[in-house]
């Protein structure tokens, strides 16, 4: 049977002076990583890295760029200060080809488009490379970001981009934190039987954990056990929300950045 796919990183959208100063806002929970600008010029990142080799990451767009080609972003037209997305990855001698046709091969409306080159430039000068495949709908329009993963495959070494083995002082978090624990999406009610035979087919046909509350599982790069690791899908007649859960040592609910609460578990 296939493995478990790997959670790779959550996505936090935010405006670029609140990048610009992100460590001021965040330091008394956590170490702030550099990230880079990346390759399409629209967009520059900064990064918590965690323990169990997942991360988030808080993307924003610079403010000098042409309106349109932010829109057309499928980032662009999303709410500043949220919790926008999040992605799966592969080891890099996995083949993503039959989660691809797994996928396809459902009786549903959604499938992955066929992964396309994407790159950062880290602030050393490093030159990272890796493959994005986004989730699609019948029309072959982009889905909604939020509803399934997106998949983010290396072309260079994934220690390069995340690099907690490396450099394993900037996952030592004043909060305690060590990893993700889970993901809650609220999701479209009309949407969760369909959203949940794609999650069937990315798991290699397994079942959910719980069939009841359609929880899948997932592994992390590093290998911790640390956390339930769990994704769960939830109905929802308000539009698509991602809840997270992180684990570490000190239970509670934290205020990230103004209308962004975590929870650590």
């Amino acid at each position: 049977m296939p493995r478990l796919p790997a959670l790779d990183h959550i996505v936090i959208l935010v405006s670029h002076d609140t990048l610009m100063g992100l460590s001021d806002h965040i330091q008394h929970l956590f170490i702030v990583a550099p990230g880079g600008n990346h390759a399409d010029g629209l967009t520059s990142n900064k990064l918590v890295l965690l323990e169990d080799g997942v991360y988030i990451e808080f993307i924003a767009f610079f403010d000098d760029i042409d309106p349109d080609r932010r829109r057309k972003h499928r980032w662009g037209n999303l709410k500043e200060n949220t919790i926008i997305d999040w992605a799966f990855t592969l080891p890099p001698d996995d083949d993503f080809g039959p989660i691809k046709q797994r996928v396809r091969d459902t009786k549903t409306r959604f499938s992955y488009e066929e992964p396309a080159p994407g790159g950062r430039k880290k602030n050393d000068g490093t030159i990272l490379e890796w493959t994005i495949s986004v989730p699609t709908d019948a029309l072959t329009n982009t889905l909604p970001p939020g509803r399934l993963p997106f998949w983010c495959l290396d072309k260079t070494p994934r220690e390069l981009r995340v690099p907690y083995t490396v450099e394993p002082e900037l996952t030592q978090h004043p909060s305690g934190v060590r990893g993700v624990s889970s993901l809650s999406l609220s999701v479209p009610m009309r949407e969760i039987s369909d959203l949940a035979e794609v999650y069937e087919a990315i798991h290699g046909r397994r079942e959910p954990v719980d069939l009841v509350n359609q929880v899948w599982p997932y592994e992390v790069p590093a290998g911790s056990t640390a956390g339930r690791h769990t994704i769960t899908l939830l109905g929802s007649a308000e539009g698509t929300n991602i809840t997270l859960t992180l684990s570490g040592t000190s239970p509670g609910r934290i205020e990230l950045l103004p209308g962004i609460a975590i929870y650590i578990e």
